[in-house]
């Protein structure tokens, strides 16, 4: 995928063209688009585009790396997110009965079908383009939605039995993570359906029908039909900012 920074090199090149076609005095096309106007007007959607995906592309980023930090152990994570608050709930539990205790047995087992995302081995260049969803990724939060529920579930039936001074772990304490992580999960689906359509609206206002590509190849056909044909100044002023 394209990097925003080649993106943001095409605008700039567009952008010279268009100061290039403000500085001829002979430059005065019929046709709508490819009047200074509209070349602006295109520029200005260009730049908003830009920023969009950014702006996107960044909050997406801050919800993905709260969600990562809330649910799984890292060596760079929350000491209290949800796999570690259950195994404190495990031990909880063991210290105040015994390892054979059924809660017991039952959450040591829920731990051990946890399954984390792998770590990322490289991360994204700076510039790069954000990717959006990773379905393995998207599975393992949403499945630790799922055991994080029966957990709660577990502890709630231990009635007065469950007692723990430990807030991360108390009933509310634990119910609030998984509700972060379910809050999570939902917005960022809605982040990556935001920022897919963002990443195809700058598609658009570069590469579509109308977009900074084709725009540029009807400019230098027009200018190419000027006396001198491509050896014209004006065609060869444009060519050299655009190209």
């Amino acid at each position: 995928m394209s990097s925003q920074q080649t993106f943001q090199s095409r605008l700039g090149k567009f952008s010279d063209g268009i100061t290039v076609l403000t500085g001829l005095t002979g430059y005065s096309p019929t046709k709508p688009t490819l009047q200074l106007t509209m070349l602006q007007g295109i520029k200005t959607r260009a730049v908003q585009r830009n920023s969009d995906v950014v702006t996107l592309g960044n909050e997406l980023k801050a919800l993905r790396d709260e969600r990562r930090l809330i649910s799984f152990q890292k060596k760079d994570g929350d000491e209290n997110c949800i796999e570690n608050r259950m195994h404190a709930i495990a031990n909880y539990i063991k210290s105040e009965n015994n390892e054979k205790h059924p809660a017991y047995l039952t959450i040591t087992s829920i731990i051990s079908k946890l399954n984390p995302p792998p770590e990322k081995k490289d991360p994204p260049a700076e510039g790069d383009t954000p990717k959006v969803p990773n379905s393995k990724s998207e599975k393992s939060f949403q499945s630790l939605v799922g055991f994080s529920n029966d957990v709660y579930t577990i502890i709630t039936n231990l009635g007065t039995g469950y007692n723990p001074t430990n807030q991360y772990i108390t009933l509310t304490g634990f119910k609030e993570i998984t509700d972060r992580l379910v809050e999570l999960n939902k917005n960022i689906v809605t982040s990556e359906n935001s920022l897919s359509a963002a990443i195809k609206a700058r598609a658009d206002i570069y590469d579509g029908e109308n977009g900074i590509k084709k725009t540029i190849t009807a400019i230098k056909a027009h200018l190419a039909s000027l006396e001198g044909g491509k050896k014209n100044p004006a065609y060869v002023a444009f060519n050299n900012a655009v190209k």
